[in-house]
């Protein structure tokens, strides 16, 4: 059907209601469309932005004819709408298309027999008689619902967002944070497109903001920009910023005088949007209220749990000592033995050292020594592959933390009060050991804090010069430099001290001396090569023929590659972009998927690279739990064009399904900055030396990347600026508070 008018300009415009008999191209990201719409009397080709599309489609569009080069005429789509089927063929094909997940032919045969043309009234509004559909039962009839209102309810929101210039993905992820109230609270306040789940930049959000309307001088614009700026703060691992630089930086961002700024922030520090707190040089530390709180009660439970500490001790030390190296076959260093005894006094106990020190075997006999005691210990760990580590070391089950708190998902920022173990459900134990705990920030070390029963022993082991946490806060610095807790730093390395060169060369490096490189049968090695063509081509050859002939080592699962940068000829986007064309080739049995930029393909590694605190896991034994978070590392195993999903398995056993729309948080991972290595061990580790920053040119860099190889590490580029890495002490100041507090309160119980 076809109908012709003239816009007021005196253009003319033209209308056509039909069936999408083809489609020649689509594009996911934006929903741009090039397709064929049979439209009785006509076969129309049109082109333009129309989000689901499907063959079988019934379309109302409008817009402007125009004549393309190759596809000849065409209209240009301005407008369009997708209109139900009422025609009992076409409500068929329309079920059978697969548009509508959990109906496939069988079923909309099924539907059709029973309901006839009113199958889609039924569907809308009597949903429940479809329960009386043979395979269907509550829980698909849950998931035909959810797709049917997206196929309907979904677009008309994008359909909305688009004018603002906001993508289908990302419309579809403010559909699923907001509902029905999308559009309302866009319309309300459009700065909450800057929040950090949306994934809007703050610029973007005050472009949109001032095509609706907003007043550029408005004191909820300025509020809006000031809590952006705090959080992009945070994302830098700030847990304040100082009031001098928040109204600097404010007032450049938003273009308003500072004079606005400092009004405005005294409103929120009135209100509670944010916390204010006089720092010892009589600065103002201004804080996001969740990290102000979370900073105030980590402070105040480790000086509870210290006080509420238990001290126990052996009648005979020097016995329990003795079994536990006649067992073990080892022979304990006197400062491991201090360590030991302080774990039994201590209600907060630190231990600290780098590879080969020995810190597993003091973990081991600290967990001997309190269940000789009859004390029940729990073991737990920041990352996935940390608590498998730490579980096949100590042959104990260890948990991630939030697993351990037995956290159920959540729609705020840090998935705010679904962790099941919290102040008024806490841990059953008597002692908790956590593992790695340089990677905890300052939020969830309050969220396991706020879990630990009082009389509690806790252990936290980790390696005080790694990187900081990925989030804000540097807890395991602000403990050891407080001098507030107990604890203890182990130098002497054990662990293969005769065989392996990568924990020698890591205090080494550490000492800020040059690493032995080079020496046949030994595991540390460093290859010259200057061009990052050639880096990459080394690389390449290393991780397909050169280490899996020689060491046996599978490219997948046994190697990685560690880069100090994302961007750049040896940056991970590179390297990833090479490693992904030789390790996991096209193959026309693996089903692969471009996102923008992005392309994966079933087997594929990929990296989670950001918290998720709502995506649904399950295991092969049943188990189920809510959480994927920044850093996890999986493998792609399927790729679902006509359900639109991507399945990921995380540590050999928890699998997540991604809708396309949430693929966007993932990347590929043969390659991963250093940063995101934290937590995690690996066979062998490769790692380019070129074209660094000056700000990532660092010793704590370098440092951290060696300490994740366990078995083999190679370096591949150019020896000055190994050198360079080495010289530089140079790290990343971070503003934090737990320090500042706990000094605080240890000047109050008349502490040195």
């Amino acid at each position: 059907m076809k109908n012709e008018w003239h816009k007021e300009d005196g253009t003319a415009r033209i209308g056509y209601e039909g069936i999408v008999h083809d489609i020649i191209y689509y594009n996911e990201e934006n929903g741009y469309v090039i397709a064929i719409l049979d439209a009785g009397d006509d076969l129309v080709s049109i082109k333009g932005a129309i989000p689901f599309i499907r063959e079988g489609d019934r379309l109302r569009v409008s817009g402007k004819l125009e004549v393309h080069n190759f596809y000849g005429e065409q209209l240009n789509v301005e407008w369009a709408e997708h209109i139900k089927p009422t025609e009992l063929d076409e409500i068929y094909r329309y079920l059978a298309s697969g548009i509508i997940k959990g109906i496939g032919e069988t079923t909309a045969h099924l539907i059709i027999e029973a309901f006839g043309a009113d199958a889609l009234e039924v569907l809308q509004n009597t949903p429940d008689k479809l329960l009386a559909i043979p395979g269907i039962g509550p829980k698909k009839l849950e998931q035909i619902l959810e797709s049917y209102k997206e196929q309907y309810e979904l677009r008309d929101f994008i359909m909305y967002f688009q004018h603002l210039n906001i993508s289908i993905n990302m419309a579809m992820r403010l559909y699923k944070r907001y509902g029905h109230d999308a559009i309302r609270t866009i319309e309300t306040n459009p700065y909450v497109l800057a929040d950090e789940m949306v994934g809007i930049g703050f610029r973007q959000a005050d472009q949109i903001a001032m095509k609706m309307g907003i007043d550029f001088h408005s004191p909820f614009r300025i509020a809006s920009g000031i809590t952006y700026l705090l959080n992009k703060e945070a994302t830098n691992g700030h847990t304040y910023v100082t009031k001098e630089r928040v109204v600097k930086l404010a007032a450049q961002e938003l273009s308003v005088k500072e004079e606005e700024v400092m009004l405005q922030l005294s409103h929120m520090a009135v209100s509670g949007q944010v916390n204010v707190e006089m720092l010892p040089d009589e600065h103002v530390a201004v804080y996001l209220p969740s990290l102000f709180y979370s900073e105030q009660q980590v402070a105040s439970k480790i000086t509870q749990l210290m006080q509420h500490a238990t001290q126990l001790k052996f009648d005979d030390m020097n016995y329990f000592l003795d079994e536990f190296q006649k067992n073990r076959g080892i022979l304990l260093a006197e400062k491991q033995k201090e360590a030991i005894s302080l774990s039994l006094e201590s209600g907060v106990f630190v231990i600290t050292g780098g590879p080969g020190t020995g810190k597993t075997t003091i973990i081991n006999a600290i967990i001997d020594a309190f269940e000789k005691l009859d004390k029940k210990v729990l073991l737990a760990a920041p990352t996935g592959r940390a608590a498998k580590r730490m579980t096949e070391t100590t042959q104990r089950e260890s948990k991630t933390i939030h697993r351990l708190l037995e956290f159920q998902g959540g729609n705020g920022p840090q998935g705010e009060n679904n962790f099941q173990k919290n102040a008024d459900s806490p841990l059953k134990t008597d002692v908790l050991i956590i593992d790695e705990i340089s990677m905890v920030d300052i939020v969830l070390m309050y969220r396991l804090l706020d879990a630990v029963a009082l009389g509690t022993h806790l252990i936290l082991v980790g390696d005080s010069d790694q990187l900081p946490s990925v989030g804000p806060g540097s807890v395991l610095k602000d403990l050891l430099e407080s001098h507030f807790v107990s604890s203890i730093k182990l130098t002497e390395i054990y662990r293969q001290s005769e065989a392996s060169l990568i924990a020698v060369n890591a205090h080494m490096i550490n000492r800020g001396e040059a690493p032995i490189l080079n020496k046949p049968d030994k595991d540390f090695f460093f290859i010259a090569k200057q061009k990052p063509e050639d880096i990459l081509n080394e690389i390449r050859n290393l991780v397909i023929e050169r280490l899996p002939n020689y060491y046996n080592l599978n490219p997948m699962e046994d190697i990685q590659v560690l880069s100090p940068v994302k961007s750049g000829g040896v940056g991970v986007e590179a390297l990833n972009e090479m490693l992904q064309a030789v390790v996991n080739p096209p193959n026309k049995k693996k089903a692969e998927k471009s996102f923008g930029k992005k392309r994966f393909r079933e087997g594929d590694k990929v990296m989670q690279i950001k918290n998720n605190y709502n995506l649904e896991w399950t295991t092969k034994y049943a188990e189920e739990g809510k959480g994927v978070f920044n850093g996890d590392i999986g493998i792609i195993t399927e790729i679902d064009e006509h359900e639109r999903t991507l399945t990921v398995i995380y540590d050999q056993e928890r699998e997540v399904i991604y809708d396309f729309p949430t693929v966007e948080e993932l990347v590929l991972a043969y390659a991963v900055t250093v940063h995101k290595s934290q937590g995690s061990e690996f066979k062998a580790v490769i790692m380019p030396m070129s074209q660094i920053p000056s700000l990532l040119t660092s010793r704590n860099i370098l440092y951290t990347a060696i300490t994740r190889a366990r078995e083999l590490l190679v370096l591949v580029g150019d020896k000055r600026t190994l050198s360079e890495m080495i010289r530089r002490t140079h790290e990343a100041h971070r503003n934090t508070g737990l320090k500042q507090k706990l000094m605080a309160i240890k000047a109050l119980y008349g502490g040195d």
